[in-house]
């Protein structure tokens, strides 16, 4: 994988149609590479000169000028709303032989920048692998991101400079594998801030007070996340299902009867693939994984 280091200069002229958090923040970091950012968009006035005064752009709510005013077009819309914004610039003959159209979204691919191909534009899409509280953190974390990048031919070397240029690390992604790359990150991001809320109200069901168990799990993720990234996911994997403790995954599983259904099928699934990890690390041997598998399912041994 690339180094975020040396990033390039990028002297086009951008334009940045639906400014929220990821547009301000790239618009931000592409003038600091010597981009000039034209115009930016929003649907509201007022959110629109705040994006201008973010980023040095002219504001304004129409998605059609603010493509005519520069070479660089990113549609940093919302996934919903992409193919009828890119769409509508199209209809007003937006679109031109020398643009260069780039969305943001993770689980698109070209289609919806199809009207803008059509007229003659290089399209492309760079993803950024990360997540974003406000625009002050975007800027901070979008260096040294991984951006799955998608185009085709002279969009693709251009896409790939983009992604330099604002400190990521560019890795293509095929279109007929974006949905399935934008799982991983809904698995990697969404779904782990879901598994955290769920562990919290389970201290809370234990007895723990609200405001001590919001805390309380915060240096044991802290610690994994830092042995998966020291160590690989294989590795860093500890608990009771590495060790073969039996009788402890059935004492949990008894602990979480009477939880919601989803608690329960969140932890059986996600402990069954632990035995396999556990059982392809070495660490269990093939009767221990049955017999886990057979407790998880909720069968009786035979």
């Amino acid at each position: 994988m690339e180094s975020a280091n040396d990033t390039p200069r990028f002297e086009y002229p951008v334009a940045v149609i639906g400014a929220g958090k990821v547009g301000q923040a790239l618009a931000s970091l592409l003038r600091k590479a010597g981009a000039e950012i034209t115009v930016v968009t929003a649907r509201r006035p007022e959110t629109a000169d705040a994006a201008a005064l973010a980023t040095g752009g002219r504001a304004t709510t129409d998605n059609a000028t603010a493509a005519r005013s520069a070479r660089v077009v990113l549609v940093t819309v919302g996934d919903d709303a992409l193919e009828a914004v890119v769409q509508d610039v199209a209809d007003a003959g937006g679109w031109t032989t020398g643009h260069f159209v780039v969305h943001v979204s993770g689980v698109h691919g070209l289609e919806p920048l199809g009207p803008a191909a059509k007229a003659g534009a290089m399209v492309a899409c760079t993803h950024p692998l990360q997540s974003f509280a406000n625009v002050q953190h975007a800027v901070r974390e979008i260096p040294g991101s991984v951006f799955g990048v998608t185009a085709d031919g002279d969009a693709l070397e251009m896409a790939m400079t983009l992604v330099r240029a604002v400190g990521g690390i560019p890795v293509e992604v095929a279109e007929e594998h974006k949905a399935l790359y934008h799982a991983a990150a809904a698995v990697a991001s969404n779904h782990l801030v879901a598994l955290e809320d769920m562990a919290t109200d389970m201290l809370v069901r234990s007895g723990m007070p609200d405001d001590i168990a919001r805390e309380a799990l915060w240096p044991l993720l802290r610690g994994t996340v830092t042995n998966i990234r020291r160590f690989g996911t294989r590795l860093a994997l500890t608990g009771p299902v590495v060790r073969g403790d039996i009788d402890t995954v059935r004492r949990h599983l008894a602990a979480i009867e009477e939880l919601p259904a989803l608690y329960r099928s969140a932890y059986r699934d996600l402990a069954a693939h632990a035995v396999e990890m556990a059982l392809a690390r070495g660490d269990i041997d093939e009767a221990c994984a049955v017999e886990l598998h057979r407790l998880l399912r909720g069968e009786r041994r035979p």
